[in-house]
């Protein structure tokens, strides 16, 4: 079964912790932290830090292909170029696709109820009892009232399955905040759909123009296309070194965890929220500051906001998996961790070693 980690929102509890830095310029210490809590066989890691736009610091270690997964016994080294999946690291892309909408004027608000824009892609569907009174915002912050469902994979296109799912799940009127991956592939039909009424493409071709390319993204590196399997990255069970690793198809549900990235692009994404080139700053700080696809986390210096990812596959009695985490942090720095095995609390993780010294 495929499973989609939960998103992080307490300190991680490392020990020993890091002393705190009392003064008010932050001194990071990134390597440090991340080699003695992540620098351990098998698989291995990237990250990449930006300060005000521009990357001051980046690392890596260990592999992105174990040597037991490459004809020549040498392995690939994981690099800051290597691609991973993001997992649910997605949902700010699909947060930020809407809210590149909303700047664009097509939709007013996202307290409007996502029905109207998604119907015109589903001409003979009744929707289940309640389904017409969900809004955008309310996908976005996982209050969304739905069953909750983590479908990545799908027999049908994402189109297809949220039709299904629309029409045979109604709300669950006291249900609160439930963290569903569905809610993500809705927005991801929702946005098919207006880009169909506006004369364009779809979701994924949307993210790409009017978010990647305008970064100088090359859309070959961060897509939703997964490489070759002969050299992909895979992920791997930190308990069985000398097993072979896992390779994650394409997936149908981009919206909510599939699309892939290296570290290096993955910051470059980031650090587009520093210089407006992703979106305005009304839309921006709103989307953050709301929770509306991130999520608040504290430092000494002030507050960040965030959002982590991970996928696990069992395969026999192993379980292979990944984490990734993105930060925008206080004083300027954006940072971001990948990792091909699962990581206990990745933003935890990265919140020390912003605030260690």
């Amino acid at each position: 079964m495929v499973s989609v980690a939960q998103p992080c929102t307490i300190e991680a509890k490392l020990n020993p912790r890091p002393r705190r830095r009392l003064s008010s310029t932050p001194t990071p210490q990134w390597d440090a932290i991340f080699q003695q809590y992540l620098g351990y066989s098998p698989g291995g890691y990237a990250y990449c830090i930006g300060q005000n736009g521009t990357l001051v610091d980046s690392g890596s270690w260990g592999y992105a292909r174990m040597p037991q997964d490459t004809s020549d016994g040498q392995g690939i080294p994981f690099t800051v170029d290597s691609r991973c999946n993001l997992a649910s690291v997605s949902k700010t892309v699909t947060a930020t696709a809407v809210f590149k909408m909303v700047q664009r004027g097509w939709i007013k608000s996202v307290n409007q109820q996502f029905w109207p824009f998604i119907e015109a892609l589903y001409p003979n569907l009744q929707p289940a009892p309640g389904v017409k009174t969900v809004t955008i915002a309310e996908l976005l912050t996982m209050t969304a009232r739905l069953p909750e469902n983590g479908t990545l994979y799908s027999s049908d296109s994402a189109d297809g399955f949220v039709e299904q799912y629309l029409g045979s799940n109604g709300v669950l009127p006291r249900q609160l905040y439930v963290y569903s991956n569905t809610n993500f592939t809705i927005l991801q039909a929702m946005i098919d759909s207006i880009c169909q009424q506006q004369g364009l493409t779809d979701y994924v071709s949307w993210v790409q123009s009017e978010i990647l390319t305008p970064l100088g993204i090359d859309t070959s590196i961060f897509s939703p296309v997964p490489d070759d399997p002969s050299w992909a990255t895979l992920s791997y069970d930190p308990s069985s070194p000398e097993a072979q690793g896992y390779y994650w198809p394409e997936m149908q549900c981009v919206g909510p965890g599939g699309w892939i990235s290296s570290a290096s692009a993955l910051l470059t994404y980031l650090m587009g929220f520093r210089d407006n080139t992703v979106l305005l700053p009304e839309y921006s700080d709103f989307m953050m500051q709301r929770m509306l696809g991130w999520y608040p986390g504290a430092t000494t210096y002030g507050l960040a906001y965030h959002h982590n990812g991970g996928l696990t596959q069992n395969v026999g009695s192993l379980s292979m998996g990944l984490s990734t985490g993105i930060i925008q942090l206080p004083n300027g720095y954006d940072a971001v961790l990948l990792s091909n095995k699962p990581v206990d609390d990745i933003i935890g993780l990265m919140l020390e070693a912003f605030d260690a010294t």
